[in-house]
């Protein structure tokens, strides 16, 4: 009896030990991590003008499709905005014409100039040849002279203007442009005063009250884009050897353990912070490791999810467990793992 007692006890342990590494095994054979949670597209949902919020169209945690009104924020003053820049373009279009009228007013004082410059120019030459033949007095060449002269400096005056009202033409055809520009931009921020869903989605952490002043880029509530989900799945290091971009995967949520979804990987995670700095003297801390041997580090791996029940319910941070279907190298893993100490 004394004998058999050892033998039985000696026994058990090895069919624990054997079921114990059947169990290891099996459970390894691909890779295969409870430390997942889900997550999806998220963003600050933000106002592009500042104002008044007069409407608010959403309650928290509902549901909306993309361009589905959220919010609007006081109208009028950009409506108010945007009126007076389309009687501003209307008003130097107006002056617009003016100027070119002007400048086709120029050009015929410039043909008159030119008209008088001439005849100026044939009496001077024929009090010249006449002076000459003593038919007329010095005093009257020079008269012609001077009447020349101021031809020439009328016409001169008159081409000068005329270069000045091309160039205020053109001084308003530039404000003219900018201030199209300035009632686009302003439309935008008028169509902007209804802030509307990019995307399918949930808000969320919504306590908006109408009649709250927000200026713009502040945060009124968070929005989760529902178009895609992922999983963010940190697998251990001796096991991303394997994983590539596009491997699929069989996911379980905590939440629903009755059910699974498919997923396949799109990104594997490039690396991991372990450095550490004294905040007191700035120099490298080294953190104190586990004394039998060392664990190790997990890697975020990112898992589009591609099908899933319908009845299931996804929210960001959820739990789950995550296989991957590719092989793992189990006997390799638990080599390494059970006699590589520290």
């Amino acid at each position: 009896m004394n004998f058999r007692k050892p033998q039985m006890l000696f026994l058990i342990l090895c069919t624990i030990i054997l079921i114990g590494c059947v169990y290891w095994f099996y459970w390894h054979l691909k890779p295969f991590t409870a430390n997942a949670f889900v997550f999806a597209d998220t963003r600050p949902v933000t106002p592009l003008v500042d104002g008044y919020i007069t409407h608010i169209y959403v309650r928290n945690n509902q549901f909306v499709k993309k361009g589905e009104p959220l919010f609007t924020v006081y109208t009028r003053p950009y409506q108010l905005k945007t009126e007076i820049l389309k009687q501003e373009i209307s008003a130097t279009g107006a002056k617009q014409k003016k100027c070119e009228a002007e400048i086709l007013r120029a050009d015929a004082e410039i043909r008159l100039r030119q008209a008088d410059l001439d005849h100026a120019q044939y009496l001077f030459l024929r009090a010249q040849k006449m002076y000459a033949d003593g038919a007329v007095s010095g005093d009257y060449q020079s008269e012609t002279l001077r009447n020349k002269r101021a031809a020439e400096a009328m016409l001169e005056a008159a081409k000068h203007r005329k270069n000045a009202l091309q160039f205020e033409l053109k001084a308003l055809s530039f404000t003219l442009e900018k201030l199209k520009h300035s009632l686009a931009l302003s439309q935008v921020y008028l169509a902007e005063t209804t802030v509307r869903a990019e995307n399918d989605g949930y808000v969320t952490n919504m306590t908006l009250s109408i009649g709250g002043y927000y200026r713009s880029g502040d945060v009124l509530f968070g929005f989760i884009d529902t178009t895609r989900w992922y999983l963010q799945a940190n697998f251990k290091e001796s096991e991303l050897s394997e994983i590539r971009e596009g491997v699929p995967a069989k996911i379980w949520l905590r939440q629903y353990p009755e059910k699974f979804c498919r997923g396949v990987v799109t990104k594997c995670g490039w690396g991991v912070e372990r450095r550490f700095m004294s905040p007191r003297t700035g120099l490298p801390e080294v953190r104190k490791e586990n004394e039998w041997f060392l664990l190790p580090q997990r890697f975020p791996v990112q898992i589009r999810i591609e099908a899933y029940d319908p009845d299931i319910q996804l929210h960001p941070g959820a739990s789950a467990y995550v296989e991957l279907d590719i092989p793992s190298r189990p006997v390799r893993q638990f080599f390494w793992e059970l006699f590589l100490w520290e």
